[in-house]
């Protein structure tokens, strides 16, 4: 026995199906393209946009969202940290990265004689922020100056340059102010980083005079712990009196989730009405083909098929006919998805899981679907007398 005629002995009802199928190709052909359709769309704008949301939260993490922000709040008795607050901070926090800074600014003086206004950060260590492209950093590193990516590229500053730059101290004078200049040779130049905060030049915090810090950058590994460091923060230190301004950018992450779900929601929404368009089609199709074949359903009522039988043979052929046209409309959707994929986050291949459940959730909406569709025809079928069926 041949093994078509095995399949065909096993699972009777999906030959029959099959074998309807066949027999109106340009129906079935509509049919399944509507479903296709309607699978493409569903599928291609979700994982299109998972693709574009993955893109935009790897900016904006890039950008610092995993870190926390705190300055002195409004109720602080100092303007500063000093060192016992900061470790009063790292105790809060836990296991993530402490970062204590202190901004400030210089005028830098060209080698015209001219000045210009550049941003320093004042820090212990500036690999804790950045990694080193260029040069190293001495473990005192005094009368020296660690330069960023662009400020470096800017200028075209090379390691070994001497920086001359001026700084300006408040004095109990008549003129208020009084100007120091210093020179500091450049001993490193740190990598290229997007992330947020950090000035173009980075010196000793002893450069300071004082080691006071007006800024502490918590770093954590994702936006959620971001978001718990943050709570514990302000539970700890802000409980009765504003002793902390907390600032994180995980709120802008939340928003832009709820933006980008929304639009895929409503645009998906809006696929979903090829689908049930697509139902429409596969219900006449299936109702002309039971009109077609009242006689041979006629028959196969009076050889012993019962009602259950008949309802099964036509549920299959719409499931066949919405299987076909959802596995092709996977394909292009994943195609498409594909594409999304490259431009947004450089790699094909680089599906979110929310992308591969847009993609499950077409096809099994492309199949739910046909499978609804036939129900009435089926059931019409089923339920139609057999001697009335056989007198056509």
């Amino acid at each position: 026995m041949s093994l078509r005629h095995r399949i065909a002995g096993r699972f009777p009802r999906l030959v029959i199906a099959r074998r309807n199928i066949s027999r109106a190709k340009v129906r079935s052909i509509l049919a399944a393209a509507s479903i296709l359709i309607g699978v493409v769309a569903i599928g291609a704008i979700g994982a299109g946009g998972a693709a574009f949301k993955q893109s935009q939260l790897q900016s904006i993490q890039a950008q610092g969202a995993t870190s926390v922000y705190v300055s002195p709040g409004a109720d602080m008795e100092a303007s500063h940290f000093d060192r016992e607050d900061v470790k009063a901070i790292d105790e809060t926090v836990g296991a993530a990265t402490i970062v204590a800074t202190e901004p400030g600014s210089m005028e830098l003086i060209t080698s015209d004689g001219t000045r210009e206004g550049v941003s320093v950060t004042y820090i212990d260590d500036p690999r804790q922020l950045h990694e080193v492209e260029r040069g190293g950093i001495p473990d005192n590193w005094r009368q020296s100056v660690v330069v960023s990516h662009g400020f470096a590229a800017d200028r075209g500053v090379e390691l070994g340059e001497r920086l001359k730059l001026v700084s300006e101290t408040e004095t109990e004078t008549e003129t208020g102010t009084v100007e120091t200049e210093h020179t500091y040779r450049v001993v490193a130049v740190m990598a290229e980083s997007q992330s947020f905060g950090g000035g173009g030049l980075f010196l000793p915090i002893e450069e300071t005079g004082e080691r006071q810090y007006s800024r502490v950058e918590v770093m954590t590994e994702s936006t959620d712990r971001a978001e718990a460091v943050a709570e514990a923060l302000r539970d700890r230190f802000n409980d009765r009196k504003d002793r902390l301004l907390v600032f994180e950018l995980t709120s802008l992450v939340r928003l832009l989730k709820t933006l980008v779900n929304g639009i895929n929601a409503f645009l998906a929404g809006l696929g979903s009405i090829s689908l049930l368009v697509a139902g429409v089609s596969i219900a006449n199709t299936m109702l002309m083909a039971v009109i077609k074949r009242r006689e041979e359903i006629g028959v196969l009522r009076a050889v012993g098929y019962g009602k259950v039988d008949i309802v099964r043979i036509l549920l299959v052929e719409a499931v066949l006919l919405g299987a076909l046209g959802s596995a092709v409309g996977l394909a292009i959707a994943v195609a498409v998805a594909m594409v999304a994929n490259a431009l947004f986050l450089g790699d094909p291949f680089a599906f979110t899981q929310s992308a591969l459940l847009y993609l499950a959730g077409a096809v099994a909406f492309g199949i739910l679907t046909s499978l609804l569709a036939g129900a009435y025809p089926a059931w019409r079928a089923a339920n139609e007398r057999p001697i009335d069926a056989l007198r056509g």
